[in-house]
């Protein structure tokens, strides 16, 4: 006997989402893979953006670590110049990456000196000039302090934007090349892999926010050219895009004609200020280290004029406990050139590493 189906209706077909899922994953794990090779093979290569959460990440450790932590603290140049392995290696400590490019150092070692938790060594890159605790409330140093501040008078707090995204800065896109310098996928298709006009970056930012300047990617002397105009305050009588020569002969006759600041500039109070925070955080056990870093060329040359050492940086060493290196004053630092003026190229790091490592007195018994 034939069985009726008359009542009965095939279900339709219905796709399999695990088939489709895994295959979006696949095509997006081969874009990423042609992505990578192809940026790869421009020369560009994995680097973070220096975030605020990669900052606050850091602070964390520095508290957490105790007496085992080495703390840099300044601007650009002691996160460029410093090679943070190297450190790790010669004086056994734990090196955390305090500074911020363009930025005061003052709010960082203010809240470094008030913290009961920091013991270890805390390394102040000190520029040349005077010495003022009187920081505006605007600067990235100031802010980032400030949000420090904030976060660790909580106690428990659930995973925020904040905490994720330095995660994902930590562990993720120190991978991947699409990520660099804070871009997305997009961002590095369509102005990395598409435009013929790019070219490499020649700075590279780690996740510990450490960081490596290649100064073979860039045009020189252009490059320096405009870093010196930049450092002596853009000066409106110099066109910085004229011929490469002008400029260079307007610069070095600029400087030429650069005065000290004047002397009360470098005041008792600003002194006395640095003098405290140093003490706050040697009553500790701590130790403080501060160090002039090196410079070269028309950079160096309108620092010397502007702030005379005989003014700025011996009066500072004279009333400090902290122990002070100058890098005029170490044979060891005078062979390093900054190609732009005022950083070191990467192939440098190391051997400035291991010589600061002496000078501090900071090497492995």
């Amino acid at each position: 006997m034939v069985l009726s189906t008359s009542n009965f209706e095939l279900l339709p077909h219905r796709p399999d989402w695990i088939w489709v899922i895994a295959g979006g994953f696949l095509m997006l794990l081969a874009y990423v893979g042609i992505t990578e090779s192809a940026l790869s093979k421009k020369g560009f290569s994995p680097t973070v953006n220096d975030t605020e959460a990669l900052w606050l990440n850091q602070r964390e450790r520095a508290s957490s670590l105790g007496e085992r932590a080495l703390i840099l603290v300044g601007a650009s140049r002691i996160q460029l110049d410093l090679d943070l392995s190297v450190l790790r290696q010669k004086t056994g400590l734990e090196p955390v990456q305090l500074a911020i490019d363009g930025s005061s150092y003052v709010p960082v070692l203010q809240g470094l000196a008030r913290d009961p938790t920091i013991r270890g060594v805390v390394v102040v890159d000190l520029m040349p000039g005077p010495v003022t605790f009187e920081v505006g409330p605007t600067g990235a140093s100031q802010r980032y302090q400030s949000e420090y501040d904030a976060f660790s008078a909580g106690n428990f707090q659930w995973p925020t934007y904040r905490t994720s995204d330095a995660w994902l800065a930590r562990v993720i896109r120190p991978r991947l090349i699409n990520f660099a310098d804070g871009g997305r996928p997009w961002d590095s298709l369509v102005n990395r892999l598409t435009n013929l006009k790019t070219s490499p970056q020649y700075l590279s930012t780690f996740a510990d926010r450490s960081r490596q300047a290649d100064y073979q990617r860039v045009a020189m002397p252009d490059f320096y050219l405009r870093r010196v105009h930049r450092h002596i305050g853009s000066p409106a009588e110099i066109d910085i895009n004229q011929a490469t020569d002008q400029v260079a002969r307007q610069l070095t006759e600029y400087i030429g004609r650069l005065h000290p600041t004047p002397e009360n500039a470098q005041t008792e109070k600003g002194l006395l200020e640095l003098e405290d925070a140093v003490a706050a955080i040697q009553s500790r056990g701590g130790k403080v280290v501060i160090i002039g870093m090196p410079t070269s060329g028309l950079i160096q040359e309108a620092d010397s004029r502007r702030f005379p050492r005989a003014l700025y940086w011996d009066r500072v060493a004279a009333n400090t406990s902290a122990h002070t290196i100058h890098w005029e004053d170490h044979p060891s630092f005078t062979g390093f050139v900054c190609p732009d003026g005022s950083h070191l190229d990467k192939r440098d790091t190391v051997a400035f590493s291991n010589a600061f490592v002496m000078a501090a007195g900071l090497g492995r018994p």
